[in-house]
């Protein structure tokens, strides 16, 4: 078995149907799986094979999808990180991680060579742009056979790391392995019975579990095309939108709340679209019922987390939609509600929600404490508080873990407080959300300053940007005299 396979057999059944869109360029399945085969010839004279790591710093291009399917081929592991990660926080993904190869545009690569012990591990980097020490996939495509067989792998074999904050609050790389990914690319092929028809619009990033699931294994499954869009742009999206004629998609709500409300959209018809899956974070109900009654179309309401590949539940053309649920599971996933000490709750019960299935990962990388942790007697611990009705369908109601999802990304509390505290200035802190209809939450620093110090919230943010991606960065300071904290550490309340 190899996931990457998907794109063989549509190469081989139409070679010339197009399978990736991307600004003015298309590229059927023929051109990608020759691109694929060249970059995994390359890979492998370069050194790389199975099981080892090749780590991709690239937005939504073609570059991912050739990166991502060739890394998988030569049965090594692709690990996907945001491109607008930190040097800081590179260096962790990286000592984590040890990749062999890294696939990056140029601007990227004074990052990577800042790194210390890279040479450690790193063979080679694949750079989008001509750079000293690197090699272009410019290079790759004219100097590499275009054929290439891909490496037989157990189903088990891990395919992918996504580093995550993971459900204990401390970035570690959830591995995922080539089954987890097939049985949770099955959605557009078995529950909405679609085929080669489809064009799927890939808007949020594809290094992320939701987007590589939902928008791009579930679409090439079925020899459908990928609209790629490396950054949202709506008064460019939206005429290059309406010629694509996307039939499908999934969204993380701020996106949807884009799509409602941004001057640019006032014209846009989406008549073609008529599966939308709203994921990553709660989608408002007043989002959700503006843009039905906007556009017309219904928007399936689903749940997941990277350590479940990611899809756990959705709402689906095959059953009631019940827009202020997440949906009942998918199939051959099994969701309970457990409490505190391990045993299931009744239907209509609130406590935490458990998953055990085939899309559950294979576990954290290299920690297995960790992930004894989360995954017991087969079920994942998800740390979300939930409660199942009587037709199975899930709904959630809260949150064990100390994160705050704010634009579909999960931003873990200790992780930024840990930096926030090294602040010379800063002798306490704390993050709270507060709601935020477009980003479903915005993240708010309480700082008790040093004795008479007495710091600006610029220069508090401006600290945490130099450290943390600016999604994880607080858009709000307060300074208070203390914080007082309940018994699981969270602010009760501050003065």
């Amino acid at each position: 078995m190899n996931i990457s396979d998907l794109v063989d057999r549509f190469a081989g059944d139409m070679p010339d149907h197009p399978a990736i869109v991307f600004e003015d360029r298309t590229i059927v399945y023929r051109d990608l799986q020759r691109s694929i085969n060249k970059l995994a010839n390359a890979l492998t004279k370069f050194g790389i094979r199975k099981g080892d790591r090749v780590l991709t710093l690239l937005a939504n291009r073609p570059e991912f999808v050739v990166g991502y399917f060739a890394t998988i081929k030569i049965g090594a592991i692709v690990v996907t990180i945001n491109p607008i990660c930190t040097a800081y926080e590179l260096s962790h993904y990286l000592a984590d991680s040890r990749p062999s190869a890294v696939l990056c545009t140029g601007d990227q690569i004074p990052k990577v060579e800042s790194l210390r012990d890279r040479a450690e591990y790193l063979k080679t980097i694949v750079s989008t742009d001509s750079a000293p020490g690197a090699v272009t996939f410019a290079d790759v495509e004219q100097d590499f056979p275009d054929t290439f067989t891909s490496v037989d792998c157990d189903p088990d074999d891990p395919a992918v790391v996504i580093f995550t904050a993971g459900l204990l609050g401390k970035a570690l790389g959830a591995t995922l392995s080539h089954k987890n990914l097939d049985s949770n690319s099955n959605m557009l092929r078995d529950t909405c019975g679609r085929g080669p028809e489809t064009h799927s619009l890939a808007l949020i990033p594809l290094f992320h579990a939701f987007g590589a699931a939902v928008n791009l294994l579930n679409t090439v499954k079925v020899g459908g095309t990928v609209y790629l869009v490396e950054r949202v742009d709506f008064p460019k999206l939206i005429p290059w939108l309406q010629e694509a004629r996307v039939s499908f998609t999934g969204m993380v709500p701020m996106v949807f709340y884009g799509l409602l409300y941004h001057p640019a959209c006032k014209t846009l018809d989406l008549k073609s679209l008529d599966i939308a899956i709203s994921g990553g974070a709660p989608l408002s109900y007043s989002i959700y019922e503006g843009f039905c009654e906007r556009y017309g179309i219904d928007v399936y309401h689903g749940y997941g987390l990277t350590e479940a590949s990611p899809v756990v539940s959705w709402n689906n053309p095959r059953v009631p939609n019940k827009p202020k649920t997440v949906g009942p599971p998918i199939d051959d996933v099994v969701v309970n509600i457990h409490d505190e000490s391990g045993n299931p709750l009744p239907t209509g019960v609130t406590g935490e929600v458990v998953v055990k299935g085939p899309n559950v990962m294979l576990g954290y990388l290299d920690r297995p404490n960790e992930t004894r942790t989360v995954i017991r007697n087969g079920w994942l611990y998800t740390g979300d508080l939930g409660n199942l009705d009587e037709d199975g369908y899930l709904t959630l109601t809260g949150i064990k873990k100390d994160l705050i999802i704010t634009s579909g990304f999960n931003v873990y509390c200790q992780e930024v407080e840990e930096i926030l505290i090294r602040h010379s200035l800063v002798a306490d802190v704390a993050l709270v959300g507060v709601d935020d209809l477009m980003r479903g939450q915005v993240i708010h620093a309480l700082v008790v300053p040093e004795s008479g110090a007495r710091p600006e919230e610029r220069e508090i943010i401006r600290f945490c940007r130099e450290f943390l991606s600016r999604y994880k960065c607080p858009r709000k300071v307060t300074f208070v005299n203390q914080i007082v904290r309940d018994e699981r550490g969270k602010p009760a309340r501050w003065d």
